[in-house]
């Protein structure tokens, strides 16, 4: 989604990235431990250069702060169960 990648083929970026993001999942839900997959929201930036840090190769503060906050609820039930 970023400048950097646009010029290179995008549609098979974005199969591997499901397909790693689908493998990490698996292991994650194997080993029972919490995965948080963002490439749903990162893709948003392909339409929110705001999401796109200047060096257009790095997701911005803004979307850190957007993945942040769809951790906030796991962080939280995970801080309140020790």
């Amino acid at each position: 989604m970023t400048p950097f990648a646009r010029a290179t083929n995008t549609a098979k970026i974005a199969a591997q990235i499901d397909s790693f993001n689908a493998v990490n999942n698996r292991i994650a839900t194997a080993l029972n431990v919490s995965y948080l997959d963002v490439t749903t929201e990162s893709r948003k930036a392909a339409a929110d250069p705001g999401l796109i840090a200047m060096d257009g190769l790095h997701f911005s503060g803004k979307e850190y702060g957007i993945w942040a906050r769809m951790m906030q609820p796991w962080l939280l039930t995970a801080l309140a169960q020790r």
